[in-house]
């Protein structure tokens, strides 16, 4: 499956990627951590998001990647951060500035050990609420 990574003209300054998202967006089949999806399985997604952060928060620099499907939550990579190691930032899309924050992990990694928790949780509800 091939997947859109941001081209360097459009990411902050010296960001780069943390090699573990690297390697999943480099898999055949991108993990399903359902309610999170990752954006960068469609161009058109990843670029809508790019720019509404832009947009909407000009003082930050921030690289969307992920999104809850049953809100307007993403996480963003700290785009100001160059050690290839980032915090994860939950945002609030479309909240006015100054009201976006929902939060961080420390890196990527912290980031996809708590939403496969939090998809492991979500599937087995909807398993429940199926029976």
């Amino acid at each position: 499956m091939g997947v859109y990574l941001y081209e360097k003209n459009e990411l902050p300054d010296g960001f780069k990627y943390p090699e573990d998202y690297i390697e999943i967006m480099n898999m055949d089949i991108i993990p399903d951590i359902e309610p999170w999806s990752f954006i960068c399985e469609f161009q058109e997604s990843s670029s809508f998001w790019m720019m509404e952060v832009k947009t909407k928060y000009p003082n930050r620099e921030l690289v969307p990647f992920a999104k809850v499907n049953y809100s307007d939550d993403i996480a963003c990579f700290d785009g100001a951060d160059i050690s290839g190691d980032p915090k994860v930032y939950y945002i609030h899309a479309f909240a006015s500035s100054g009201w976006e924050d929902r939060g961080y992990s420390d890196n990527f990694d912290e980031w996809l050990k708590i939403a496969r928790l939090e998809s492991a949780r979500h599937k087995s509800e909807l398993a429940e609420n199926q029976e």
